[in-house]
């Protein structure tokens, strides 16, 4: 018969156990630090996937041999790996400067009274069709102002499926839809759903930080696929491949691409998605641009066969950014955990913005008007680039032009930008926010041609 003194003696040794742990992974961290010292001193990057590789390989090996269980051995590991990464990063970097950050020195400058060209946000100038703007104000008339079920009214699920359905000659029911408080929101919840604490997530740069931020912000680990100009953005599968692990629970993607305005062939999306199916993996898609997409554009929803969450908004294609509401797009199991985030966080999006998202989805004329100015906007920036001599990719589509301002790689893009907005009161987003890209800035086509020439013309002074 157990007795108590026993169950006190386990207690102290669990207790002497845990505090042995957490004495290790100081020492661990102590040592991880002195690597990236010599790493930095060498030049080499932080992280070295290969020998993460190894490292992987040897916990699995030491789990099979005390028979804990490999996922709760990995996941140990992913987070001592990003602990270590964080640390390393606040000792010897900065944090780079993103949109909100730009954006908001810009609006101190014009509270001051300076007229500050914005080249930074990717927010259309033009604003929400009339019939939604309408369609906003009857339904308020009408009383629509009450909470909604989690995954929004049926009506507009219905609305969203058959939109779809159309587009890309599917069959999705309503239960496949959840209604979100904006695109952003769609994304965090659809990696909760599907990414645990230590879990590993493939994101394809350049790369809107969203991504990043809310994989971390669940505990989990990013893996960055670097992609190249001079390949023309082009993501290497293979690489890709080679990444994966059991770790590996979801790779993100983005087309048409937030900065290069990129667009996949479809053999690339079909190589991915053989991948992820070979490997039991999600792929997560956010098209948010797919209507400003100036090539042939293949949905995510159009491989049925593979594990997947599109996530899309109403504030790009009908300049809604306001009215805060988005939707994802999976099977039936993944929507709902979707929702129940959605339930907890903020219960619903208000019911008379979900009217006026049935009445957008009709508007198919003013998008395609939408489509062809920005069309039109982005060649013009792209020839004035021409005219600077800097090279860029010629968007496929989206909102942004994504140029190399130097051929040096330790040219500073965030120095640059902060110069450009106090010298010519032109404000633009530096490339580090978006990946390892210190070299290029994102430029925006959501504002009218004259301001857009005026503010290419103030950079192209800054450049001589």
């Amino acid at each position: 018969m157990p007795s108590e003194s026993e169950l006190e003696a386990l207690r102290k040794e669990v207790k002497d156990i845990t505090n042995e742990i957490i004495r290790l992974i100081a020492h661990r961290l102590s040592l991880t630090k002195k690597i990236n010292e010599i790493k930095f001193s060498l030049g080499l990057p932080t992280i070295d996937y290969k020998v993460e590789r190894d490292l992987r390989k040897s916990v699995i090996n030491t789990c099979k041999k005390y028979d804990v269980d490999e996922q709760f051995g990995l996941r140990i590991l992913n987070l001592l790996i990003e602990e270590a990464v964080r640390a390393h990063k606040s000792t010897i970097s900065k944090k780079a400067i993103g949109v909100i950050d730009m954006f908001v020195l810009a609006k101190r400058m014009e509270e001051d009274g300076k007229k500050v060209i914005h080249l930074e946000v990717g927010e259309p100038d033009f604003g929400p069709p009339y019939k939604v703007k309408r369609a906003t104000y009857d339904a308020i008339s009408k009383n629509h102002t009450h909470y909604t079920e989690p995954s929004g009214i049926l009506s507009l699920r219905e609305s969203i499926a058959n939109y779809l359905n159309k587009r890309y000659g599917i069959d999705l029911s309503s239960e496949q839809v959840a209604v979100t408080s904006g695109g952003r929101f769609s994304i965090y919840a659809s990696i909760l759903s599907t990414l645990s604490q230590g879990g590993e997530a493939i994101v394809i740069q350049p790369a809107w930080p969203a991504y990043v931020d809310c994989i971390e912000m669940i505990g989990g680990r990013t893996i960055n696929i670097k992609t190249d100009l001079e390949e023309g953005w082009r993501p290497d599968i293979e690489l890709i491949s080679n990444l994966i692990n059991d770790s590996t629970k979801l790779i993100v993607i983005n087309y048409p691409n937030n900065p290069t305005g990129k667009v996949l062939e479809k053999r690339d999306i079909k190589a991915l998605v053989d991948l992820a199916i070979d490997r039991n993996i999600t792929i997560l898609s956010d098209e948010v641009y797919s209507d400003y997409s100036f090539k042939p554009f293949n949905s995510i929803l159009e491989f049925h066969e593979c594990k997947s969450i599109c996530v899309s908004s109403f504030s790009k294609s009908y300049g809604m950014t306001g009215f805060r509401i988005g939707y994802a797009i999976s099977d039936v199991e993944t929507i709902r955990k979707v929702s129940k985030i959605q339930a907890l966080v903020s219960t619903s999006v208000p019911e008379f913005i979900q009217y006026a998202a049935i009445e957008a989805l009709k508007c198919k004329k003013d998008v395609k008007r939408y489509a062809n100015l920005i069309k039109k906007r982005i060649s013009l920036v792209c020839k004035e680039l021409e005219n600077m001599g800097l090279s860029y990719y010629m968007p496929d589509g989206a909102f942004y032009v994504f140029p190399q301002i130097s051929k040096n790689k330790s040219f500073d893009a965030e120095k640059f930008a902060l110069d450009l907005l106090k010298d010519k009161n032109v404000c633009v987003t530096p490339g580090t926010i978006f990946g390892d890209y210190p070299n290029f800035i994102r430029i925006s086509a959501c504002q009218a041609e004259d301001l857009l020439l005026e503010g290419l013309k103030r950079m192209g002074e800054m450049l001589r």
